[in-house]
């Protein structure tokens, strides 16, 4: 009996204990500014070396295929990275850290170099400019021995117009001059449109030049004197296909045969370098306030 009398001394309102065991509202902790800004910018950090990585890799691409899907995706991702760095910019106004400002700068500079160098080397892309030895080929080389070829077929006909069974004089020496001038052209032709790893051709040696000149300084002084103009001109020529072919064959040996990827490796993977740099230095520094 004792026990249900104490029943009520120990039993609760049944308003007083459901609040009891009501769970409390949560309330969450208010996020920290710095947390936020620091965050940001790790997140527009990402985006700038993702897009400058996208521009060297379709540059790339556009150098190796020349294709236009590889020049489209090249001016797209310079466009974002444009925009990726203004976005760094404006997030700046908030830095109260010195040496990252000094290195934003540095970037702004180094992406306005970078761009620049990109550019100019996509200009040249699928031109003739993007190989100088092809360019001094087509433009100084091909039209010289086109003249010379022309000269030698008017002096052949005008020697052959005035010679005899009896005196063949120069026609033989010129003939021979002739001849070694077609397979000159012929054998640059087929040299310029080798593989880089193919040597000169033995007709554009010095030593087969160089008998050809002594051809026509042999010829000269028995060629009618109306003619002799043309001779010095046919000279004039061979000299300075000589001239120009070594020029062409240093270029052919060296790293600037293809200019643009020449300069891709020695000015735009350099700056892309240094940007790397600051990048690299403020991902270190994540976390820290800027």
């Amino acid at each position: 009996m004792a026990y249900f009398l104490l029943l009520p001394l120990v039993q609760m309102p049944a308003e007083e204990s459901a609040a009891r065991v009501e769970p409390a509202a949560f309330t969450p902790a208010p996020v920290q500014p710095a947390v936020i800004g620091l965050s940001a910018f790790d997140a527009l950090l990402a985006d700038f070396e993702d897009e400058r990585e996208a521009s060297l890799v379709a540059l790339r691409g556009y150098l190796l295929t020349e294709g236009e899907g590889f020049h489209r995706e090249w001016l797209q991702a310079t466009v974002r990275m444009q925009e990726a760095a203004e976005a760094l910019v404006r997030q700046s106004s908030s830095w109260t850290d010195g040496r990252k400002l000094v290195q934003l700068v540095e970037m702004q500079r180094l992406v306005a170099r970078l761009l620049a160098e990109q550019r100019a080397i996509a200009s040249i892309a699928g031109t003739v400019n993007r190989y100088p030895g092809l360019q001094l080929y087509t433009e100084d080389v091909q039209p010289a021995l086109e003249e010379a070829q022309m000269l030698c077929t008017e002096v052949m006909d005008r020697m052959l117009a005035t010679s005899s069974p009896d005196f063949v004089g120069p026609v033989g020496p010129f003939a021979e001059f002739r001849g070694d001038l077609e397979d000159l052209r012929a054998a640059l032709s087929s040299y310029m449109g080798a593989a880089v790893s193919a040597g000169p051709p033995a007709a554009a040696g010095p030593a087969h030049l160089d008998a050809m000149g002594k051809m026509l300084a042999e010829a000269r002084p028995q060629v009618p004197a109306e003619l002799q103009a043309k001779i010095d001109r046919l000279r004039v020529l061979l000299d300075m296909t000589e001239e120009k072919l070594s020029r062409i064959f240093a270029l052919r040996d060296s790293e600037r045969w293809d200019y643009a990827s020449y300069a891709f490796r020695t000015r735009v993977e350099p700056l892309a370098a240094k940007l790397g740099s600051i990048e690299e230095e403020w991902r270190a520094s994540a976390g820290e306030r800027s």
